[in-house]
Parts: C-alpha cells; sequence; structure tokens
C-alpha cells in the first residue's frame, strides 16, 4: 500500500504519455503562464485607460475649452492714431546685388496727429525723402532686406536716417503698402 502511494505520484509528474495519449511537458505549462499573465496585464491597461478616458470626458462634459489666455489690459499699449504721410510714391530701383535684383517699394511715414509743422515739413523735403529711400535700398543686398527678421531693423534704420534730416518733429512709423523684390 505505501508503494501504491508513491506510484500514483510519479505518474502524475513524469514525462511519459498520460491515460488520454497527451504529454504534458515543462514548455506547455511556461507558456501558458505567460499569456495568462500577458492577457491580465493587457485587460488592466484597458481597463485603465476606459476609465480615463470615460473620467476625463465626464468631468469635462460642462466646461468650455479655453484656447487663448486672456490678458490684462495693463499689458496691451494702445497704438497711437498717426497722420500718414504718402507722397513718396511707388519707389523703384536695383539692389546692391551681384545679379541685380529690383525692388519695388511704397512707403508710408506716420508721425503724430495734428503736427501741421511737420507735414509741412516732409512735403518740403518730398525730393530727399525719395532720395534717402532709393539710396537705403540701392545700398543694401535682397537678403539684407527681406525676411521678418529683416523687416523691423529695415524700418527703424529708414526711420532713423529720415529723423536725421528732420527739424520740426519725428516720424514715428514706416509702413509699406508694398514691399517686393523682383530678379532682373
Amino acid at each position: 500500500m505505501a508503494d501504491d502511494m508513491f506510484d500514483a505520484d510519479d505518474e502524475i509528474g513524469s514525462d511519459e504519455p498520460a491515460a488520454g495519449g497527451k504529454r504534458v511537458g515543462f514548455l506547455p505549462g511556461v507558456l501558458i503562464q505567460v499569456l495568462k499573465w500577458v492577457g491580465i496585464i493587457l485587460g488592466a491597461i484597458i481597463f485603465i485607460v476606459t476609465i480615463v478616458v470615460v473620467t476625463v470626458n465626464f468631468l469635462n462634459r460642462g466646461s468650455v475649452s479655453q484656447t487663448r489666455v486672456p490678458g490684462s489690459e495693463d499689458y496691451f499699449v494702445a497704438e497711437p492714431i498717426l497722420q500718414w504721410f504718402g507722397d513718396i510714391g511707388e519707389r523703384r530701383g536695383s539692389t546692391a546685388d551681384e545679379v541685380r535684383t529690383t525692388f519695388i517699394v511704397t512707403p508710408h511715414l506716420g508721425y503724430d496727429q495734428g503736427d501741421d509743422r511737420l507735414q509741412t515739413e516732409l512735403i518740403q523735403r518730398r525730393i530727399q525723402l525719395i532720395g534717402i529711400v532709393n539710396d537705403y535700398f540701392s545700398r543694401r543686398t535682397t537678403t539684407e532686406l527681406q525676411g521678418p527678421e529683416n523687416s523691423l531693423r529695415v524700418k527703424q534704420e529708414l526711420m532713423m536716417q529720415i529723423n536725421r534730416i528732420l527739424r520740426s518733429g519725428q516720424i514715428r512709423d514706416i509702413v509699406f503698402e508694398s514691399y517686393q523684390f523682383l530678379p532682373f
């Protein structure tokens, strides 16, 4: 009887085929365990993601999404309304490039409203202003004049040159109605 007890244990754990003819080995048991844990982990991930999505949608259901942060009025600087001098007209010429490029610009000079003395001086110096604009653009290359990074610098340098000759006041801004560079 004692031998029967040990014989039963040998049959269960042996590598011999079982009564049904199927062999139970080490690899299929490990594979089954790995697949079981992979299934449990995938199920847990799907469950957690579903709960998070449902919770976030539920919490955001009544709120309006904010795409822009409102700014305080302290940070907004109101641009002054300027009077514009546009009698310089459209200026055309060639840049200083090796292969010449034609520039076409139409500048407008902004100055304080009601400054009649400066307006009179701008009218009187119209020919000088045309010369300053033509000289400025013809002495620079296209790479120095084009692009958003150069736009502010061009305006500041041109404004500084124009303000240097004015006696009755200063211009505050320059805006270009046209600002084009065409290959020759």
